[in-house]
């Protein structure tokens, strides 16, 4: 080993900083830390502003690396909490849902009616979108299953046919 292998790199070179960063945020990539390095000298910079050098130094950037290291920073402005509340879905009666294995026998027309009833019946909130997403999931896998049982049906049938049961 060389005298330049043992020594760590000088904590004022873009190499002994990036350890430093890679110290301090375990795991994130060298674009992340490269904006965070940027983002501690000036919050207010955009990725325009140091693309350039981060190319100098062989590292891409993207507008993720920026959001991600804003989001580390805490820099990422609140969310919004959006409340669930509207006179519309306070007043709204309950709809039964019908039995998960109910699903598949439905028409899709029914179906696509009982989902519309549901959203108009209920705010654009994040937990209501999140619940109709997996909904249309669970319709979807349950269409799925029906035509695979159907196909299962009919290959068993035409197995039985040519053995002659």
């Amino acid at each position: 080993m060389t005298e330049a292998d043992t020594n760590p790199p000088a904590a004022d070179t873009w190499e002994g900083i990036l350890n430093a960063l890679r110290r301090r945020y375990p795991g994130q990539k060298d674009s992340v830390l490269f904006c965070i390095y940027k983002l501690q000298q000036n919050p207010d910079l955009t990725l325009r502003d140091f693309r350039a050098e981060a190319e100098l130094y062989g590292i891409p950037m993207a507008g993720r690396a920026l959001h991600s290291a804003r989001g580390l920073l805490g820099l990422l402005p609140a969310a919004p909490q959006w409340r669930a509340t509207t006179a519309a879905a306070d007043d709204a009666p309950e709809r039964e849902e019908p039995a998960a294995d109910a699903l598949p026998r439905l028409a899709r027309a029914e179906r696509r009616k009982a989902r519309g009833e549901r959203a108009d019946a209920q705010d654009g909130s994040i937990e209501t979108q999140v619940l109709a997403a997996i909904r249309h999931i669970q319709s979807k896998a349950g269409d799925d299953a029906a035509q695979m049982r159907a196909a299962m049906r009919q290959a068993i049938a035409i197995l039985q046919r040519a053995l002659g049961d």
